[in-house]
Order: structure tokens, then sequence, then C-alpha cells
């Protein structure tokens, strides 16, 4: 897939901004089966700059929920939205791995996975790494969901800023989450990018309330129990102006 160019611009959670407008949306599929996504569907923007990669995800939700609220937390116990990036046209043996929750939280690992599969004993995801300059914000439009009690109220946004706040708390409404995010490249490893550069990743949306039961990829892994780790089937990612 060919992601165009951009000048660097405000992450702030607006999807309805200019620059995104005309790029074509990425629509997840079921990660197991690959097949179309019929209920709570995620779809996802990219765009790349000379500083890094830009990221848009808009995610439909029947149940808008979390409890874990420190960074590095196991949010993907919850729901989620993700990408896995390394550089290069070959399967990447080391990546790197961007969660965010609709809380706000995020969990970034740098994963070593030389053999391909999570299960070998030489599989390594350092929770310690941190990606310097990562932005991102989240909001979430809302509206009460039909299980709710009438007292329970109802938020209109949420999510995280650069200030690093947390505006939301566990939470069960339905409606949509925008997650808006900033990676540098030099914080995974590459000090510039230019034209027709690739990458390796995938995309991820995990779902489910009380418990998870949508696993949805841009390039499904076709494994059951649901695996992500999968890095022969990530996709391409070609820059172009």
């Amino acid at each position: 897939m060919q992601i165009a160019k951009a000048d660097c611009f405000k992450v702030d959670g607006d999807a309805k901004k200019a620059v995104w407008r005309k790029i074509k949306e990425i629509v997840f599929r079921d990660a197991v089966t690959g097949k179309t996504i019929e209920k709570n569907q995620a779809k996802a923007k990219m765009l790349w700059s000379d500083e890094g990669l830009f990221l848009l995800w808009i995610v439909e939700d029947g149940h808008i929920w979390g409890t874990y609220r420190k960074d590095d937390d196991p949010i993907y116990k919850e729901e989620v939205v993700e990408i896995f990036i390394g550089a290069g046209k070959d399967v990447p043996k080391d990546y790197f791995e961007f969660q965010f929750s609709p809380l706000g939280v995020k969990f970034d690992a740098k994963i070593s996975n030389p053999t391909g599969s999570r299960h070998d004993k030489e599989f390594e995801v350092d929770v310690g790494w941190n990606c310097e300059g990562l932005k991102f914000v989240q909001k979430t439009i809302s509206r009460r969901h039909p299980e709710l009690p009438p007292a329970t109220p109802e938020r209109s946004d949420g999510g995280r800023g650069d200030s690093g706040s947390i505006h939301t708390e566990s939470i069960l409404l339905a409606g949509r989450w925008i997650t808006e995010a900033f990676i540098p490249w030099q914080s995974i490893g590459v000090k510039s990018v230019k034209s027709g550069d690739i990458f390796r990743a995938n995309l991820f949306r995990i779902d489910g309330y009380p418990k998870q039961n949508s696993f949805q990829a841009w390039q499904p892994t076709f494994q059951d129990p649901p695996n992500f780790h999968v890095p022969e089937k990530f996709g391409y990612i070609e820059s172009v102006k």
C-alpha cells in the first residue's frame, strides 16, 4: 500500500481536518477468517512526513470501555487499536508495537521475534522501551448504551492530549472513538525516509465487552486463537510523494 507525504501537522484527534480528507481508508477485516466485519467496524488512515508516521484510527464501538489507567498496563486484555511496524521489505525479525486504549493509555514495546513465532522461547517483548517523541490524542463520541441505567452520565469526549492527562474513566458507552498518533522515525531506528522506501506493518483492533470477541486486522493473520505477532503476514507500506 502506498501512503502519501504530508507536511507536519498538529496531532489533535480531529479526524475531519483537511489533511485527512483525501486519504483512502484502510478497512479492517476479521483477523482470523479474513471476512468482512459486520458490526463495530474499525478503519484507519496513514500519512508520512520527513519527521515521522501519522496514523488515524476510527472505531465504531457498541461498548467503549476500559479499566487500565497506566502506560504499559496490559491494555491488550481489553480493547485497543494497534500498529506493528518494522523498516525494510523483508519479513522483520525486530519490530515495534504500539497500542492505544479508549481511556488514553498507551502501550509501546520493542519486539524481537527471530523465528516469527510468539510461542518460541526467543520471542521477547521489551516493555521498558519507550518511544521518544510519540504523540497521540483520543476522542470519544458516545451515546447512551441501552444497558446503562438512567443515572449514568454520558461523556461527549475523552482521551489523552499532549499533556498526558486522562479525561475518561471506566465506561460502558456506545459510539465512536478516534485515535490520532505520530511516531517519529528516529525513535524506531530510522534515520530518514524518502519516497519509495518500504516498511512492513500491520494494523489491528481488539473489541469486546465484557470479554474480547472481535479481532480485526488490516492484513488478517488467519490464526485461531487470534495471534497478531505473525510478521510474515505484515503488509507492505511504501512512502510516496
